[in-house]
């Protein structure tokens, strides 16, 4: 993550995904929020379910995430972000009430994605976590 190249980039986008079950398990948004790009949906959307777990006062478990980069692409020089393509595999996962109550039971997934992430003040930001468009 030190890198400020496709490496770097590379490195950044895995911690960021990676970051998925201590921000759902814990509430704690604020590393995740300070890689987060203000237009980036997915971001938005996680950081807002990770609260809603803690408000709530349910209890996360599993979901443990590993990311492969399986294509990368050159950097926007425009934009300067480095966009990438790839493989998101998140484990089993569990959302409990207080009540015991099973909220969510969610099985093993592998999901492609598109990863696009830039720099803002020296550091690595998220761009955006999204489906890989069909016309690549």
């Amino acid at each position: 993550m030190e890198r400020e190249d496709a490496e770097g980039a590379a490195a950044a986008a895995e911690y960021f995904i990676e970051l998925y079950p201590y921000v759902m398990a814990t509430g704690d948004t604020e590393e995740f929020e300070a890689m987060s790009h203000r237009a980036c949906g997915f971001c938005d959307e996680l950081a807002n379910q990770a609260s809603a777990i803690q408000d709530a006062d349910e209890t996360f478990a599993g979901g443990a995430t590993t990311v492969q980069i399986t294509k990368e692409y050159k950097r926007d020089e425009v934009t300067g972000i480095y966009p990438f393509d790839s493989k998101i595999t998140q484990e089993a996962q569990t959302i409990t009430a207080a009540d015991g109550r099973t909220v969510l039971d969610a099985d093993k997934e592998v999901l492609e994605r598109r990863i696009e992430i830039g720099r803002r003040d020296g550091e690595w930001v998220m761009v955006t976590v999204a489906p890989i468009p069909e016309h690549d």
